[in-house]
């Protein structure tokens, strides 16, 4: 008969055996989040420059605007 270290050791391989799906799919969904996350980055980057566009309009056509109501 197995003593408690070889029970536990038993054990210890059964419980690791069927962890390895989950994680197997943890690592996986670490490697989706770390792709949205880039994503995102990318994303932020532009809408920033869209703002930045959308100010330079704005100032263009309220420069544009001062120098027709000047005439």
């Amino acid at each position: 008969m197995p003593d408690n270290n070889d029970l536990a050791n038993m054990l210890r391989a059964v419980i690791q055996e069927e962890l390895q799906p989950v994680r197997q799919e943890l690592q996986q969904v670490n490697r989706r989040l770390d792709n949205i996350e880039k994503d995102v980055a990318t994303i932020k980057l532009d809408v920033k420059a869209i703002w930045e566009d959308i100010l330079k309009l704005d100032n263009r056509l309220t420069e544009q605007e001062r120098r027709t109501a000047a005439k």
